[in-house]
């Protein structure tokens, strides 16, 4: 009885069709499945997806695109069923590298889909997040490069990565010789993120070679650690070169700490960055006299997102703005967290009223020193339809 109880408790033996697919994704080389893959029945392809390791299924993506490259391309936003290729394999794909982000199949906890602050209200494509994620694991095990190996993952099989990668989140020491090329070679990355900047001169030297040679990056961002008066000012003359022009036109300093002569050096970025459509100081320019910062950035051409929370800004770091009377790019105008007052909303308001200022969305949370005349100062720009941001908060 109890040898019979046990039998009834077990799992399932696996069907004939679980074997064969299990066969076929292991032995089978991808150019013979994509010869068949679109003839087989949706469930039994799924099967095959979900079989396949990480590196076969994009592998298969690979071979796939570029069996595929001179047809109309499938949408790989929105993913209209109407659209595409016969049975939509990116979609389908699509799928399995969700539920592989949703499950933490890389090791850890599941990967958060808005993994950066350029992709809130901005939808995300699994694929690129699962393989980002891929990319960052590799690039920091292979760092320092360990010269005596015979073996070298990450660069053998950067084909995988150079059209999945767009958002990259690197630790300094990363962003070194042995490594540029690799970074380099990522034809889709529009975003790099730079987490506590090295101090040392070589990975700088890599650091000028992205900033000036990556043919697609355009948000660059600098968190957590110290950057020299010497980094801001190569940081300021690369991105500032006339001959080589960078297509860098976001730019971040999240928790950075900088000295004086940096800080000014900083301030002649932006001043010298007509280019430039999205700026974010955060919890950085806290030591400094900032009205000559924000007035260069909002003097900015191109310059539609301000980002300055957290930096105790107080009403004379707008000091400025009651003086300008050209209209102003700046769309979206974030301080949260700092220590302005009603006379900071009461200049932002008459600069929207006069038309110098034409806010979408305008973020206060957490200025203690706002109160209720604060309220008072915006009460006429939010009752005009034409003044008043369409979002505040």
């Amino acid at each position: 009885m109890r040898r019979t109880a046990r039998r009834e408790r077990a799992s399932p033996m696996p069907s004939l069709l679980d074997l064969s697919v299990a066969a076929v994704t292991r032995h089978t080389p991808v150019p013979d499945l994509l010869a068949y893959i679109e003839y087989l029945p949706a469930s039994v392809r799924l099967q095959l997806f979900q079989h396949m390791s990480n590196f076969r299924l994009r592998e298969m993506e690979v071979a796939w695109e570029a069996a595929t490259h001179l047809a109309t391309p499938e949408p790989r936003d929105g993913y209209d069923p109407a659209a595409g290729d016969q049975f939509l394999f990116d979609l389908e794909t699509q799928r399995v590298w969700e539920h592989r982000i949703k499950a933490g199949v890389l090791g850890g906890s599941p990967i958060p889909i808005q993994n950066t602050s350029a992709a809130k209200g901005r939808r995300r494509n699994y694929r690129p997040v699962f393989w980002e994620q891929q990319f960052r694991m590799l690039l920091r095990l292979r760092t320092p490069l360990d010269t005596s190996s015979t073996t070298d993952t990450l660069k053998e099989s950067m084909d995988l990565f150079v059209d999945a990668v767009e958002v990259l989140k690197v630790h300094g020491r990363e962003v070194c010789e042995d490594n540029v090329e690799l970074l380099l070679a990522l034809r889709r990355l529009r975003r790099l993120e730079v987490h506590h900047p090295e101090q040392h001169n070589t990975c700088w030297v890599s650091m000028k070679r992205l900033m000036q040679s990556h043919p697609s990056l355009t948000e660059l961002g600098f968190f957590h650690g110290k950057l020299s008066d010497a980094q801001l000012l190569q940081i300021r003359q690369t991105l500032t070169e006339p001959s080589a022009p960078t297509n860098v036109t976001t730019l971040e300093f999240v928790s950075v700490k900088i000295r004086p002569e940096g800080y000014r050096h900083l301030v002649a970025l932006v001043s010298e960055m007509p280019r430039l459509e999205q700026l974010r100081l955060s919890n950085t320019v806290t030591d400094f006299d900032t009205n000559l910062l924000v007035d260069a950035a909002l003097r900015g051409p191109k310059l539609q997102r301000l980002f300055v929370e957290h930096n105790e800004l107080g009403d004379e770091a707008f000091a400025g703005l009651s003086k300008m009377r050209t209209p102003l790019a700046l769309r979206h105008l974030r301080l949260s967290d700092n220590a302005v007052s009603a006379t900071t909303l009461g200049a932002i308001c008459s600069a929207s009223m006069d038309g110098v200022l034409n806010l979408e969305n305008l973020e206060l949370a957490n200025n203690l020193r706002i109160g209720d005349p604060g309220i008072h100062a915006l009460t006429p720009m939010l009752a005009s339809p034409s003044a008043g941001p369409a979002v505040l908060t």
